[in-house]
Formats: C-alpha cells, sequence, structure tokens
C-alpha cells in the first residue's frame, strides 16, 4: 500500500459546521488511516490560537497553520512567517480608518477592534474566549502585536475597496462570502507549506492528499496529487478537485478516505 501526507481543513471538512462537532466517523476514519501507516495533517487558515481541543485530542503528525504562515512537525516549529511590527500596526489602524471589521490572527494571541460592529465579529470575539483570555486582546490597547494573518468583514458603511486598494499587492485577499475575506501575505498559502512539508520529509507531491471545503483550500487543492471537497462545501470548487464526497455529517470523510483505499 501506498503511504500518503493527507492534510484536512478544519472548518466545514473535519468540523461539522452546523453542529459544532467531529463526526464519529471522522475520528475512526483518521484513526484508521494512521493505523495503515498515513500521516495526517491540519491545513488551516486558523492561527494556532485559535484550534479547537476536540480537532487536536485526535493527534495530527503536523501543522500548516495560518494558510502557511506556520508550519509545524513532530512538535517541532519548521517555519514561522510574522509580519513587520509596523506593519501590524498599519494594518490594526487601517481598520478603524477604512471602518472594516475583523480579527487579526497570530500564532498565541488574536486581536480585534475596540469597537466590533460586525455581528459575525461580535460572535467571533466571544467565542474565542473559550480558547484563551490572549484570544480577545484589542489591537489598541496592547504595546506590540503579533499575528501573521487576517480576517476582515464589512458591511455597505465600509471603504473596503480603498483598504483593499491599499494592501493587495502584499496581500492575497482570498473571498470567503460576500462580506468577508481572508487576508494572507502574498508569499504564503496552504500550498507553499505542503511543499515545506514534502521537502522536509522526502515525500513527491504526488503522494499527498488534501481535503477541503472552500476557496482557501483551493491552493491546497490544487497542489497536491489527490484533492478531495465536502459535499457540503462551496459547489463553486467541485470542478477543480478529483472527487466530492458526502458533507460533513454525512459521513464525508470517511467514504472519501475508503474510495480512494486509504482506509
Amino acid at each position: 500500500m501506498e503511504r500518503y501526507l493527507i492534510f484536512f481543513d478544519i472548518d466545514g471538512t473535519l468540523l461539522d459546521n452546523d453542529a459544532g462537532i467531529v463526526p464519529q466517523s471522522t475520528v475512526r476514519a483518521l484513526a484508521k488511516a494512521k493505523e495503515n501507516g498515513h500521516q495526517l495533517f491540519l491545513c488551516t487558515g486558523r492561527c494556532r490560537a485559535i484550534w479547537p481541543k476536540e480537532i487536536l485530542d485526535i493527534g495530527f503528525d503536523g501543522m500548516v497553520a495560518g494558510c502557511g504562515t506556520t508550519v509545524y512537525y513532530q512538535g517541532e516549529k519548521i517555519l514561522h512567517a510574522r509580519l513587520d511590527q509596523k506593519l501590524q500596526r498599519e494594518i490594526a489602524e487601517d481598520m478603524v480608518r477604512y471602518h472594516v471589521d475583523g480579527v487579526l490572527e497570530g500564532e498565541d494571541f488574536c486581536y480585534f477592534r475596540k469597537e466590533r460592529f460586525m455581528p459575525v465579529v461580535q460572535y467571533i470575539y466571544k467565542e474565542n474566549g473559550m480558547f484563551s483570555p490572549n484570544c480577545q486582546k484589542i489591537a489598541a490597547e496592547e504595546k506590540e502585536l503579533f499575528f501573521d494573518k487576517f480576517t476582515i468583514w464589512f458591511d455597505e458603511t465600509c471603504d473596503i475597496q480603498g483598504f483593499k486598494a491599499k494592501y493587495e499587492d502584499r496581500f492575497e485577499f482570498i473571498p470567503r462570502d460576500p462580506t468577508f475575506y481572508e487576508v494572507v501575505p502574498r508569499e504564503y498559502s496552504k500550498a507553499t507549506g505542503i511543499e515545506l512539508l514534502c521537502e522536509r520529509l522526502g515525500t513527491d507531491r504526488a503522494h499527498t492528499i488534501g481535503v477541503g471545503d472552500s476557496t482557501n483550500d483551493l491552493p491546497m487543492l490544487t497542489y497536491t496529487g489527490i484533492s478531495i471537497a465536502m459535499g457540503s462545501g462551496d459547489p463553486g470548487i467541485f470542478d477543480q478537485v478529483d472527487y466530492v464526497t458526502a458533507g460533513v455529517a454525512d459521513d464525508g470523510i470517511e467514504k472519501a478516505l475508503k474510495h480512494f483505499h486509504i482506509i
């Protein structure tokens, strides 16, 4: 049996967004895949500060976090691309200047505007208290900032075009829905993180599998040797993958791994 490096997104892939849980069929399938000699990795837009404990408890060999800005293997950090301190402060101030809301995400900390006005950001601020008080810091109150990428939400009152125009030469603005961008330094992506791990482990990309559900997974899905989309995910990515499995709650991970004879 060929051995693969298998990369999984978190939200909408391992984690059922509606129920807020990892299906037992997924836990069972991942345990069987490890038993069969495959190595398992998280490949997520989330930075380390906001990884759900129930995900970590599954047991992964490594992680590509923050859309490739941080990479770990067997507990060792092999890449961390933190933004320049001056640039971090400028971004935080421009969120207020251009009236956009969002989350500044790092390895150990998350930062928010003092006045959060988008309902989804207000919810995230409250939810992140489940991880650590460090995930509820107010950017304007901190002497130093420590973040690697960020997410922004906006409505008709925001100057999103002005904000984008200022930063899009340095950052990729990944559309997640009509009012939401994931913003990542242009040098990094889920694909660059996977490439680094392949080099580290001496693995050809043909022996990699990517599993995701949304547009921010496309760099991963177009890089890996086999690409799988969750049936409950964004239909816009379905024609860009090798296989569309069932939804998260309908045992999609387990069915996909069986389809490719991983388990």
